[in-house]
C-alpha cells in the first residue's frame, strides 16, 4: 500500500480542498493580473484549466485513497429514480422562473426579445456542462460524502457551499465575467442555498453524480438565457433568487430533516470508508483512522 494511501484516506476532504484551491486560483489569478494589461489569447484558456480544479482534485485524491475505479463507476451511474431525473431538470428552471417573477413583482423589467434564440440554446448547455456541470464530481462527487458522514448533510452543504463560492472569488476579479459586478454578499449565500438543493438531489439519486452535473448544468443555462432579457437593478434581480432558493432550502429541510436531506441513507459515493489502513495499530481509535470522514 502507498504511504500517502492512508493520509489520504483520513483527510479527504481537507486534501480536495486544497488541491481544488491551488489548480484553480493559480490560473484564474493570473487571469486577473493578465487582464489589468489587455486581454492575451491565453486567458481563455486559462479560464477553462481553472474551471477544472474540482473535477481533477477529485479525480486525485480518489486515485490517491485508492477508490478511484469505484468512484468512477459511480460518476457515471445514470440509475437514478426517473422522479429524481425530472427534478434535476425541472428544478433550476422553477428556481429561475420564480426569481424572476418576484423581480418583476418588485418593479423589475423582462424584454423577450433581447433573450437568446433557441438556436442558442444547445451551445449555452454545452458551455455549462464544461463551465459548471463538471465541478460536481469535485463538490458533490468526492466532498460531500467525504464530510456529510461526520456532520450531517445539511451542515457538509453550509460548508461546501461557503467553500464553493470562496471558490469563486478571483472571478470577480476579472472583467467581462458572469461574476463581475455581482455583489459577493448577494452571490455567496445563494450558492450556499444551492448547494443544499443539489445535496438533496445527490442524496436522493444514491449518490449518482450525474444528476447534479445536470442541475448545476441547467442552472447556469437557464441563468445565463434569462439574464440577457432582465432589464432594471440587477441587485434586486439577485435578491429575488436569494429569496426563492432559501425558501425552496427551508421547504427541504422540514420535509427531510438536516442529517440526510433525502429519503435515503447517505451514500459513500463509491469511497471506502470501511476498510482501514494497513498501518493502523491495535487498539488505535477509529476516529484517528478515519480523520475527515470519522463517523
Amino acid at each position: 500500500m502507498s504511504p500517502l494511501r492512508p493520509f489520504v484516506r483520513r483527510h479527504r476532504f481537507s486534501t480536495f480542498v486544497v488541491l481544488t484551491f491551488v489548480l484553480t486560483w493559480g490560473p484564474w489569478l493570473t487571469v486577473a493580473w493578465l487582464l489589468r494589461t489587455g486581454r492575451p489569447p491565453v486567458v481563455t484558456t486559462l479560464v477553462l484549466i481553472g474551471g477544472f480544479g474540482p473535477f481533477l482534485a477529485a479525480v486525485l485524491v480518489a486515485a490517491a485513497g485508492g477508490d478511484l475505479r469505484s468512484w468512477l463507476r459511480n460518476l457515471v451511474d445514470p440509475g437514478a429514480p426517473l422522479r429524481v431525473w425530472v427534478a434535476a431538470v425541472l428544478v433550476p428552471v422553477a428556481l429561475y422562473v420564480l426569481a424572476l417573477g418576484v423581480f418583476l413583482l418588485a418593479g423589475g423589467g423582462f424584454d423577450r426579445a433581447s433573450v437568446l434564440p433557441a438556436a442558442a440554446i444547445p451551445a449555452v448547455v454545452l458551455a455549462t456542462f464544461v463551465r459548471g456541470g463538471l465541478e460536481e464530481p469535485g463538490w458533490r462527487g468526492l466532498a460531500l460524502p467525504a464530510i456529510q458522514r461526520r456532520i450531517g448533510a445539511f451542515r457538509a452543504s453550509i460548508a461546501i457551499g461557503v467553500i464553493w463560492a470562496v471558490w469563486h472569488v478571483p472571478l470577480f476579479l476579472m472583467p467581462g465575467s458572469s461574476q463581475a459586478g455581482t455583489p459577493f454578499w448577494l452571490y455567496a449565500p445563494a450558492v450556499v442555498g444551492i448547494s443544499v438543493i443539489a445535496t438533496w438531489l445527490y442524496n436522493e439519486a444514491g449518490g449518482r453524480v450525474l444528476v447534479p452535473v445536470v442541475f448545476h448544468t441547467l442552472s447556469n443555462a437557464v441563468s445565463v438565457t434569462t439574464a440577457t432579457g432582465v432589464v432594471g437593478d440587477g441587485v434586486v434581480s439577485q435578491v429575488g433568487l436569494l429569496i426563492v432558493v432559501w425558501v425552496v432550502v427551508a421547504v427541504l429541510v422540514l420535509r427531510y430533516g438536516t442529517d440526510r436531506l433525502a429519503s435515503k441513507p447517505l451514500p459513500d459515493g463509491g469511497l471506502d470508508f470501511l476498510t482501514l489502513d494497513d498501518s493502523r495499530r491495535p487498539g488505535t481509535p477509529r476516529s484517528e483512522v478515519l480523520g475527515d470522514e470519522q463517523t
